[in-house]
C-alpha cells in the first residue's frame, strides 16, 4: 500500500506491507545503491544510520504492542532521505504512523508548516513523535506496575505471579527494541541534506532514547524487586500455613490412634462412639484452619 504527501516542493512517500512487485517499484523510485537495496529489502534488520553521497538511510524500531499475545515487538521502519524528497517503508502495520500521516492529510496547515522544511528535519519529526507514543506505552506499563504492587501489598501474592511474570516480560520485550538505538542517534549526522535545524532534531531525537532507556532500566529493576518481594511474602504465608499444619497432625493423629476402635481393650477410651466425637472435633479443627487460612490469603 502506497501513500504519498507533497507540499510545499517537498514529498512524503510511504510503502506499507509492499507485494515484491511494490517492493521492486519502490527500489526504483528510491535508486538506493545495490548494497542498501538488498539491505531494504530484508525485514529483519537491526536499526542503522547508513551516509551516502545522495541520500541517508535510516531504520528504526517502532515498539508495537501485540494485545492479543500480550507482546511488544520492534516493527522495522526504513527512511531514504533525500533533498526534497522522503521515503518510508515497513512491512507490518504501524498505527501510530498511519495517524501522523492522517493528521497530515486532515490538516493542511499542519501539512505545510512540517513541509517547508528539509526531508531530513520531517523524518526527525516523524521519529519523534513515533518515539513520543512509546512513551505513552510505557506510561501505561508504569501503571499496570503500580497496579501490581498495591495488589501484591494487599494480599494478593499468589494471584499476582502470573501478572508479575507478564509484566517483567513486556518490561524485558520493550528494552530488547529500544537497546539496539540507545547510539542511534549519538553522533550528528554530517551531511549537507542534514541543516541546522535537522541537527538540533536529531539531538533531541538522542534524549528521547536516553531518557527512554532510564525509564526501562527503573522499570526493571521495579518488576523484579515487585517479584522478589512476591516470592518472599507468598512463601512466608505458605511457610505459615505449613507450621500450622504440622502441628494440626502432631495432635490429630496421636489422637486417632489411641482411640481407634480397632486398639486393644485395655485402653480406655477405645470406643466406637468416642472415636466418632475425635472425628468429628478434628475434622471441624481442620475446617477451621482452612477457614482462617483463606480470610489470611495464605492459599
Amino acid at each position: 500500500m502506497k501513500h504519498t504527501l507533497t507540499s510545499k516542493g517537498l514529498t512524503w512517500t510511504n510503502v506499507q506491507s509492499p507485494e515484491p512487485e511494490e517492493l521492486a517499484e519502490f527500489v526504483r523510485l528510491v535508486q538506493p545503491l545495490p548494497g542498501d537495496a538488498e539491505f531494504i529489502a530484508q525485514d529483519h534488520r537491526r536499526p542503522e544510520v547508513a551516509i551516502r553521497p545522495d541520500y541517508i538511510l535510516l531504520l528504526i524500531h517502532v515498539p508495537v504492542f501485540d494485545r492479543k499475545a500480550r507482546v511488544t515487538r520492534g516493527a522495522a521502519l526504513y527512511f531514504v532521505i533525500k533533498e526534497h524528497e522522503l521515503f518510508s517503508l515497513h512491512y507490518e502495520p504501524i498505527v501510530i504512523l498511519d495517524r501522523i500521516r492522517r493528521s497530515f492529510e486532515e490538516s493542511p496547515e499542519r501539512q505545510e508548516e512540517y513541509f517547508e522544511d528539509e526531508a531530513a528535519s520531517l523524518a526527525l519529526y516523524i521519529v519523534s513523535l513515533l518515539y513520543d507514543s512509546a512513551f505513552q506505552k510505557l506510561e501505561r506499563l508504569g501503571k499496570h506496575v503500580d497496579i501490581a504492587e498495591e495488589a501484591v501489598f494487599q494480599g494478593n501474592e499468589r494471584k499476582m505471579v502470573e501478572e508479575i511474570s507478564v509484566l517483567t516480560r513486556d518490561v524485558m520485550d520493550f528494552r530488547k527494541v529500544i537497546r539496539p538505538q540507545k547510539s542511534l542517534f549519538s553522533t550528528t549526522v554530517t551531511h549537507p541534506l542534514v541543516t541546522l535545524d535537522a541537527a538540533a532534531r536529531w539531538r533531541r531525537v538522542h534524549g528521547q532514547l536516553l531518557r527512554m532507556w532510564e525509564i526501562l532500566e527503573g522499570m526493571f529493576e521495579s518488576v523484579r524487586e515487585l517479584a522478589s518481594t512476591n516470592f518472599t511474602l507468598l512463601q512466608h504465608k505458605e511457610n505459615e500455613l505449613l507450621r500450622v499444619l504440622t502441628i494440626y497432625s502432631m495432635i490429630a493423629v496421636p489422637a486417632f490412634i489411641l482411640v481407634a476402635p480397632f486398639n486393644v481393650p485395655s485402653v480406655e477410651f477405645s470406643s466406637p462412639l468416642f472415636y466418632g466425637f475425635i472425628w468429628l472435633v478434628v475434622t471441624f479443627t481442620l475446617i477451621l484452619i482452612l477457614i482462617f487460612a483463606r480470610s489470611r490469603r495464605w492459599r
